[in-house]
């Protein structure tokens, strides 16, 4: 009986975390949808079935046997992948909307430091991806706590202009203004490694109790 053909595993390198990439015996590229779960937050039990249903017939998936074990795994060609990840962003994940756009603004960038003879190395377009990333995490562990302050007091969200209010107090605390205009690269933090967004914010989950309309 002739042997499988196995994927080989890649440590892929996305600055702000590394990944398990899959390199088929195509020659093509694939992740592997835990991976992606990971990678986005969001939760690896249903993960194949909510990619399937958001892509509908752009979804595509392979079980590949990898050079890890014999257990074959579930896994997205990269160009499904980079779909799922402006699918995703369209939906309003934080994560895949940033990864989305440091992905297109990465490629045009390369091509033109190459069409100009400027040499960046990895490490500097890593270095880029995961400030922007950090940025991005950075606001939403802020505004993923108001979230679940406000179910755990009344049980349900936040109404949307409450929501907006507080998050627009979170931006102010991290990163001295209220908003972005659509542009991650404006979210500088006001005080790196150091506890004062911690303290500026905090009045933010103070804010929610009295705001919020109460529980029926």
């Amino acid at each position: 009986m002739a042997q499988t053909r196995k994927a080989v595993t890649l440590a892929v390198d996305f600055g702000f975390t590394t990944i398990e990439g899959l390199m088929l015996p195509s020659g093509e590229y694939a992740i592997a949808v835990s991976q992606i779960a990971a990678l986005i937050g969001t939760s690896k039990n249903t993960a194949s079935r909510d990619f399937k249903r958001l892509l509908g017939e752009g979804f595509r998936s392979s079980k590949v046997a990898t050079d890890q074990g014999n257990q074959r795994i579930n896994a997205l060609p990269l160009d499904v992948f980079l779909d799922l990840l402006y699918a995703l962003a369209k939906q309003g994940n934080p994560v895949a909307d940033a990864l989305a756009r440091a992905f297109m603004h990465e490629a045009p960038q390369r091509r033109f430091d190459t069409a100009a003879g400027v040499k960046v190395s990895e490490a500097e377009y890593n270095a880029t991806l995961k400030q922007r990333m950090e940025r991005v995490t950075a606001r939403k562990e802020w505004t993923d706590i108001i979230r679940d302050r406000s179910l755990e007091l009344t049980g349900r969200p936040a109404p949307s202009h409450v929501f907006s209010g507080l998050t627009r107090e979170v931006n102010m605390a991290l990163f001295n203004r209220p908003n972005f205009e659509g542009n991650r690269d404006n979210m500088t933090p006001v005080s790196s490694g150091s506890s004062l967004p911690l303290r500026r914010c905090w009045p933010c989950l103070q804010i929610v109790p009295p705001v919020l309309p109460p529980r029926n």
